[in-house]
């Protein structure tokens, strides 16, 4: 499906640009692969969303270049052979990808991507991602949000040299292995003991797991899975009586879960590391976006994948206005206008968003967020965007 928002007003000229796929004298088509009804299907449907308030709020200022910006949204169900057939019927229309919800999927159209010249907007956070000049990684990586949130448990006094630190991760490398990657500089650095167990996607079951971590002393646990996985952990946790802090990996929670049996143990264990601020955030952008959903989606389900989808619809978004202050909206174009904005000023809901270069995270920050049911989105900010002197070590 198409969904096209409000065309710029009528009669107003295009400023002149050079033009290519995906590029009309009247519009700039740009495609989601999404996931709508698979394992993330909520969250690819709050992505969907804060993306299409984006472009709404955009088209309504009279988009870019005189033109009004459409979405072709398609749902991959997660299903990466279903996505690699959409991909290739989409892209000969799309000057660009606002969202790919999956890194197998990402992973199977790189290369044709890379071909192609298509600059794409994932939705992951893997570091693995960095260095291809068509990423836009908008945020901090998961290894970083990682870093930022043991962080956060060091400087509140909950952990000290020679402590265990757990560490749940699901077999998807750029997910899972990609997070472990800051536990396992958290543990060196600091001179933890880092007890790691790794998960298939599938697995429902995780009573080992918690006995395993609860028998090692582990005094907190980063856990980076499917939303439906953490819920089965953190509530076998408070069920055997292993009350230490869960650091979620953010793909991990769904506020849904707040609902839950499970719902007191998250709001007593668990702490989200997330380099975009929540739903309801007390910040003016935020609350601006939280009308503008609630006018939009009344029957909408409020989550930070709205905010991050709206963050992603910013960052493209200035990425096109750049291209069209050049008079190049070719796909080049457009990825040279990529690598030349910095600081790209989201009104707090991340820190500000760094293109330059593809090598390094357009953010480092993280906020540190807790469950509260009370609030529209399930999250309350607990500590504000920082970032740690650990990551500015990884980093180098």
């Amino acid at each position: 499906m198409v969904l096209a928002v409000a065309a710029a007003a009528c009669g107003t000229p295009s400023p002149p640009a050079k033009t290519g796929t995906g590029v009309s004298n009247t519009a700039i088509r740009l495609g989601v692969l999404s996931d709508l009804s698979g394992p993330f299907g909520p969250l690819g449907e709050a992505v969907v969303q804060g993306n299409q308030l984006y472009v709404d709020k955009l088209n309504a200022a009279g988009g870019v270049c005189g033109r009004k910006v459409e979405l072709d949204v398609q749902d991959t169900g997660f299903d990466t052979d279903k996505a690699v057939q959409l991909y290739f019927k989409m892209e000969p229309t799309v000057l660009g990808l606002l969202q790919v919800v999956g890194s197998d999927i990402t992973s199977k159209i790189t290369p044709d991507m890379l071909q192609q010249q298509v600059m794409a907007a994932p939705t992951s956070w893997s570091s693995d991602l960095l260095g291809n000049p068509y990423m836009v990684v908008v945020g901090a990586t998961y290894d970083l949000d990682v870093i930022n949130s043991f962080d956060y448990l060091v400087r509140q006094g909950m952990l000290h040299q020679g402590d265990v630190i757990g560490h749940i991760y699901n077999d998807d490398p750029e997910y899972g292995g990609n997070a472990l990657l800051g536990s396992q500089f958290v543990a060196d650095k600091l001179g933890l003991q880092l007890k790691a167990i790794q998960v298939a996607a599938t697995k429902t079951d995780f009573t080992a797991e918690i006995a395993q971590l609860k028998a090692a002393g582990a005094k907190a646990i980063a856990i980076s899975t499917y939303p439906q996985q953490t819920a089965v952990a953190v509530g076998t946790a408070a069920a055997i009586g292993l009350n230490v802090p869960f650091l979620v990996s953010n793909p991990g929670f769904d506020p849904s879960v707040l609902a839950s049996p499970v719902g007191p143990a998250f709001q007593q264990l668990v702490l989200v590391s997330s380099s975009v601020a929540p739903f309801g955030a007390k910040l003016p952008a935020a609350e601006e976006l939280a009308t503008a959903y609630k006018a939009k989606f009344p029957n909408g389900k409020p989550s930070m994948a709205v905010d991050y989808g709206y963050v992603v619809g910013i960052g493209y978004g200035a990425i096109l206005k750049r291209a069209c202050d050049e008079g190049d909206l070719t796909r080049p174009g457009v990825q040279k206008a990529f690598h030349e904005l910095t600081g790209v000023d989201t009104g707090g809901l991340t820190a500000p968003l760094l293109f330059s270069s593809s090598n390094y995270p357009s953010s480092r920050q993280s906020f540190v967020l807790r469950p509260n049911p009370k609030t529209a989105g399930g999250l309350d900010i607990v500590d504000p965007l920082k970032e740690s002197d650990l990551v500015r070590q990884r980093i180098g």
